[in-house]
Parts: structure tokens; C-alpha cells; sequence
């Protein structure tokens, strides 16, 4: 499986955890826990650029300083299948 492929495996999950709980807000290290538990392995790294990806394509939106952001979805993240 190309990068390309697990990036959007691992989006696409993210993203229907987070319409489970759409008032919710994410960190970096939630994300990274979430990626652990479902085998996607426990890269902070990973975790973080996934987060900065949707919310420069407007599905997430950021908050807080850059040492302790934190993501929630937008109205189009959770309307968007």
C-alpha cells in the first residue's frame, strides 16, 4: 500500500471519529492514540501532519498556541463523506 493510500485510510478514519463527536476537540496526542489502537502506528509526527492537512484543506479548524493546539471540525468536515 502506497503512502498515498495509508495517509487517506488513516484521514478517512480520523474523520469518522471526529463526526462521532463533532463538538469535540482534538490534540496531537489524541490523534496519536487513536492511530495506535487501530494499528496505524504511534508516530506523533503522523498525527500532526494529518491534522494540519484537513485543517488547510478547511475540514478542521486550529486553536490555541502552536505548542498546544488543539483541532475541531468544520461545518463542511462534518457534513463531508
Amino acid at each position: 500500500m502506497s503512502a498515498a493510500t495509508h495517509r487517506s485510510v488513516r484521514i478517512n478514519r480520523l474523520l469518522t471519529e471526529m463526526r462521532e463527536a463533532p463538538v469535540t476537540v482534538w490534540t496531537t496526542g489524541q490523534v496519536q492514540q487513536l492511530y495506535s489502537a487501530l494499528g496505524f502506528g504511534p508516530q506523533r509526527s503522523t498525527a500532526r501532519s494529518d491534522l494540519k492537512h484537513l485543517a488547510t484543506r478547511g475540514r478542521l479548524v486550529e486553536a490555541g498556541p502552536e505548542n498546544d493546539r488543539v483541532y475541531r471540525l468544520t461545518q463542511a468536515g462534518a457534513r463531508c463523506r
